[in-house]
């Protein structure tokens, strides 16, 4: 037998190759010829009629073809399974990469904010050190002056002294005693000589306020802004309840300059801080600060202003808020045209004015200097013809939809020609059927809304008049008696005639709260009618009064649930 060293390829070919003898005992040079699937071994032809009798048998190379065939697919398997775990290593090692990039990006990224920080902080730095040194400078110059003017004195005062020991000494009595009166006229003079009052303050102190979020390092504290020479200017102006008031401070100097170059903490406080809205600090190039904000309702408000901690004089500063003043800006010029109790009116973004004459039965329209231009409709019953308008809404420029009381419907006309365009609804209390609608408006989806006074709820329809919603004919928002409506910041406002209130929804139609109740009070109504809101987040309402002699209109203006102001409008 030859080493294994000296084997060859066709040495091992045919070793791996050779034929397997029987396991069995006395069956070793027995040549296995079969493969015995119930013992899973291979066994030779005694085997077979001994040990292995009735088990299932079959020829070797079948069982052996079997396996190959087995073996093989399973391999094949393996090397999918090897590509898919290949394709696992690649995403893994591709997310690697990018994260490398992406962390990588990232850190540049934030080296550069950092960058772009210390850059800016830097600038912060030379700010801060430019109006120390323009103090210093300016504070030096101060003092250099008064250090001249005090040594040109001393200088002149020795000089005199210094003549006239020489002159005692060098001289006779004679000239002694002439000279006498020069002289002393000459020491009184200098004597009467006073150092200039000179108010330079050594004490400079820098106080950190760092804000990241505004770069904002600090504020430099001296002696130069004095706020006991410091002002609040415009207390004397107008204040109303929900309108923006503003008010100045102005840094002073202790010179009674304004400070231009603001390097202070300045802190303002209004009181009561529960009825104060929208407080904003600005600073102007002057170098006053911008006091801007809103008081809610009427009264006496206090006004605290502190710099560097300090309070200005007079403060803390009182302040009257009175009622918000509705101001009459100008009159419509009806050119003869009589208004029979005016119910509704509504005015596009032309400033072209529509209103609707509840018993002359038509509409009118006004331009937007409020001259008459034209009306249209009048009673009766076929479309075009109106009987009780009572409100009206533009759908846009040119077209506008009326609510009419009379016929139990709502119109369209267009406002340059008076043509009627189109009909809606009838009397009925189905879908887009109505009873006595008293107010329309639109909402944001361009949908028109239409309250109903006797069917108690209210309607939202599409532009063809397609019913959409409706609500406040049950439930907890129950409506009794709707005399208008209003949508308004995602929400439909409702005067209620019969509970003496308003009712707000939300878009969906779902009840959220009321406001106000039965009374003549604040936060109260008699019976509210009309409803509108303003450029402040203010709803006003008409609340309508019935006297002995007259009837009038309070318009209310409500905000977040209270009754700011009651303005009386005279009507009949």
């Amino acid at each position: 037998m030859a080493p294994v060293k000296q084997f060859t390829a066709e040495d091992y070919e045919v070793l791996l190759k050779r034929k397997a003898f029987c396991s069995q005992k006395y069956h070793e040079r027995k040549v296995t010829e079969f493969y015995c699937h119930v013992c899973e071994s291979c066994v030779c032809q005694v085997s077979l009629v001994t040990d292995h009798k009735n088990h299932d048998i079959e020829p070797l190379e079948k069982a052996a073809d079997s396996a190959r065939a087995k073996i093989l697919s399973g391999a094949e398997q393996m090397k999918e399974k090897n590509k898919g775990c290949i394709d696992v290593i690649r995403g893994i090692e591709e997310t690697a990469a990018d994260l490398e990039t992406n962390f990588a990006t990232a850190k540049r990224q934030v080296s550069a904010v950092a960058e772009q920080m210390i850059a800016t902080i830097h600038e912060c730095e030379h700010q801060a050190i430019a109006a120390l040194e323009k103090t210093r400078v300016s504070r030096m110059e101060k003092l250099e002056a008064a250090k001249n003017q005090a040594q040109l004195l001393a200088k002149q005062i020795n000089q005199a002294a210094e003549f006239a020991s020489d002159l005692v000494q060098r001289i006779s009595s004679s000239d002694i005693a002439q000279s006498n009166k020069s002289l002393q006229k000459r020491f009184d003079e200098l004597s009467k000589i006073q150092f200039t009052d000179i108010r330079v303050s050594s004490f400079v102190k820098f106080v950190s306020t760092c804000d990241p979020q505004r770069f904002k390092l600090g504020f430099i504290r001296n002696s130069e802004t004095d706020p006991k020479r410091s002002t609040v200017e415009g207390l004397s102006q107008n204040f109303q309840a929900g309108v923006e008031a503003k008010i100045f401070i102005c840094p002073k100097t202790h010179e009674g300059e304004t400070n231009k170059v603001l390097v202070d903490q300045v802190e303002v406080l209004i009181e009561p801080v529960d009825q104060v809205a929208s407080l904003t600090i600005n600073e102007e190039f002057s170098g006053n600060l911008q006091v801007k904000f809103v008081p809610k309702v009427p009264g006496a408000y206090n006004i605290t202003a502190k710099i560097n901690g300090e309070k200005l004089a007079n403060s803390p500063l009182k302040i009257q808020v009175k009622e918000r003043q509705l101001e009459l800006v100008g009159e419509l010029d009806l050119q003869n045209e009589a208004l029979e109790y005016p119910t509704g009116i509504a005015v596009n973004s032309k400033g072209l004015i529509a209103l609707a004459s509840r018993d002359k039965h038509c509409i009118m329209i006004f331009d937007k200097q409020g001259k008459y231009v034209r009306q249209f409709g009048h009673r009766g019953y076929n479309p075009g013809e109106l009987r009780c308008p009572v409100d009206v809404t533009f759908m846009n420029d040119d077209e506008i939809l009326v609510a009419e009381r009379g016929n139990h419907r709502i119109q369209q006309f267009n406002v340059n020609t008076g043509k009627y365009v189109n009909v809606f609804g009838r009397k009925g209390t189905g879908e887009a059927e109505f009873q006595d609608p008293s107010s329309i408006c639109m909402d944001d989806q361009g949908h028109f809304v239409v309250a109903e006074y006797n069917n108690n709820r209210v309607q939202v329809l599409t532009k063809e008049g397609a019913p959409v919603s409706k609500f406040g004919d049950s439930g907890p928002g129950e409506l009794d008696g709707p005399q208008g409506c209003v949508f308004h910041k995602d929400m439909f406002i409702v005067s209620n005639h019969m509970s003496k209130c308003l009712k707000l929804f939300d878009s969906p139609g779902k009840f959220l709260r009321k406001i106000g109740e039965e009374g003549a009070a604040d936060g109260q109504f008699k019976d509210p009618w009309g409803l509108c809101t303003d450029g402040h987040g203010n709803i006003l309402v008409c609340d309508y009064q019935r006297g002995v002699l007259y009837s009038s209109f309070l318009l209310k203006v409500v905000s977040l649930g209270k009754v700011l102001l009651s303005y009386k409008v005279l009507v009949a």
